[in-house]
């Protein structure tokens, strides 16, 4: 019996958590592509031409879709506490992973509500630029 609460107490912060990636199908609110221009690569919202911020509200799940040949991961610039804020395992080419930005993700970045958090991120394979997600408090939705 002890063992399976211990199970169950690991699995929910696990899953509370927000610094990894799943991999599932719930309701999408933004899909970024990973994709080469110019031998770069970039992240562009599906949908547009060119790279910009990318504006997403506490409790939007975000997808990360790989079109470049290569794997990737995505990884937050900030770090807290000696970790990214967010860690997205490794996407390979044709596949996508997904983040939800929950209260906890938004409050260790810094957000206050009512407030907007400034996130970048990049991929560890590839050098470059880093891309860069506005995250809202559902207060400024």
């Amino acid at each position: 019996m002890c063992r399976a609460i211990c199970a169950a107490l690991v699995m929910a912060v696990t899953l509370a958590s927000g610094l990894d990636a799943q991999h599932n199908d719930s309701k999408v609110e933004k899909t970024i592509e990973l994709t080469r221009r110019d031998g770069k690569l970039t992240f562009i919202e599906h949908g547009k031409d060119n790279a910009e911020p990318i504006t997403i509200v506490v409790g939007e799940t975000v997808r990360w879709e790989n079109k470049d040949k290569q794997p990737h991961t995505v990884v937050s610039t900030l770090i807290v506490e000696g970790r990214p804020i967010f860690s997205i395992g490794v996407i390979k080419p044709g596949e996508y992973l997904t983040l939800l930005f929950d209260i906890d993700l938004y409050q260790r970045a810094g957000g206050r509500p009512a407030n907007v958090v400034t996130l970048q991120y990049h991929s560890d394979e590839q050098g470059g630029e880093p891309a860069e997600l506005r995250l809202l408090s559902a207060a400024r939705r």
